[in-house]
């Protein structure tokens, strides 16, 4: 559970890990930026012993909080718990069961119901197939439910650890999890079993006031994130050029259904959303990732010969249908010849014009 400004709150969702009808887990509060106050409301949970804290004295911000806690040792599952949510009582239990039946299972998660200033539900659908398959899915649903579900340790491993930018991740959680989908699909349990809380301290909230200018560049970094996730899985030049152009597309073009941290306003803004993408890939170091597939051009003398069969073949196509059109005029002549003796009257003789 990482936590930074949470004295308010956090006891909620401490409380909630109390209250798990499943046991056997172990509960690792990261405090940001020396925050004295939280680390004092999570003191008294530290008599269970399956309750540990760290309080560090920079400020490392979400990404870089998680990051910590994704290095440390962890069992079978991994769960990110935000200090601000909480659970019904069987969370733990009713998405172990589930990941018990499915095996091939990276993340388990539940539905969740907002609570606060909204009170809708959140879901996302289950994401399977096979790793492309489930990487088209994700791309085009950017949803972040999965994030609040249970993750197998592998499957973690392997996705590495969150990418951090001058905008403060914004768009990173969606891109860790296309790392994550690397590993197996994302299974939903559909019951609201999280409760999210919505209040002026959210983090998503943060971005409304940001210039466009900022947006558009925080937005940049969701296209060089999903390149960064997909390129590896990709075997074939067609399948890098499909994700290229997918992503690219998912990013700058505006489709209805779809959510927008920047929304370009045209053909024009998307364009320039475009170049900033690329932009943005160069800066990164990885502007080999967009990349046509490779031409095969034939070396000079092979294409040389190459002309010269075609026109032979032309040549010998043009003399057949030579000769087939002085077969046809000869019949034509005679036909002519026949026709004036038969009747030799000029309403009647049929008069044959050659082209040329």
């Amino acid at each position: 559970m990482p936590v930074y400004q949470g004295a308010d709150r956090v006891a909620a969702a401490l409380d909630c890990l109390l209250e798990q009808t499943f046991t056997d887990f172990d509960v690792i509060i990261s405090v940001d930026g020396g925050d004295a106050e939280t680390a004092a409301a999570c003191e008294p949970y530290l008599d269970d012993d399956r309750f540990s804290m760290v309080v560090h004295d920079e400020r490392l911000d979400w990404f870089g909080n998680l990051n910590w806690l994704l290095q440390q040792p962890m069992g079978e599952f991994f769960c990110y718990r935000q200090h601000d949510d909480t659970t019904t009582p069987d969370f733990f239990e009713r998405l172990l069961d589930e990941a018990r039946l499915r095996p091939d299972a990276a993340v388990v998660y539940a539905d969740c119901q907002w609570q606060g200033g909204r009170n809708d539900l959140e879901s996302a659908p289950s994401i399977e197939g096979d790793v492309l398959s489930r990487m088209r899915q994700h791309i085009e649903q950017k949803q972040p439910v999965a994030v609040r579900g249970l993750m197998r340790r592998e499957a973690v491993e392997q996705a590495g650890l969150v990418r951090s930018d001058e905008f403060r991740g914004l768009s990173e959680v969606f891109v860790w999890l296309a790392k994550v989908l690397r590993a197996g699909p994302f299974v939903r349990v559909p019951e609201p079993l999280y409760y999210r809380l919505d209040h002026s301290g959210n983090y998503h909230k943060q971005w409304h006031d940001w210039t466009d200018e900022r947006k558009r560049g925080s937005w940049s970094t969701l296209f060089t994130g999903l390149m960064e996730a997909t390129m590896p899985v990709c075997r074939t030049d067609e399948e890098r050029l499909f994700f290229q152009h997918l992503i690219l597309d998912r990013v700058c073009v505006v489709r209805p259904g779809q959510s927008y941290h920047y929304t370009p306003g045209g053909p024009h803004d998307s364009g320039q959303m475009m170049l900033d993408c690329l932009d943005r890939l160069v800066s990164e170091g990885h502007g080999d990732w967009w990349q046509a597939p490779a031409v095969v051009v034939p070396e000079p003398d092979v294409q040389v010969q190459r002309l010269r069969d075609i026109n032979q073949a032309l040549r010998k196509r043009n003399r057949r249908l030579q000769a087939k059109t002085e077969r046809l005029r000869t019949r034509l002549d005679g036909a002519r010849s026949r026709n004036a003796e038969q009747d030799p009257s000029p309403r009647r003789r049929i008069r044959w014009r050659r082209a040329g």
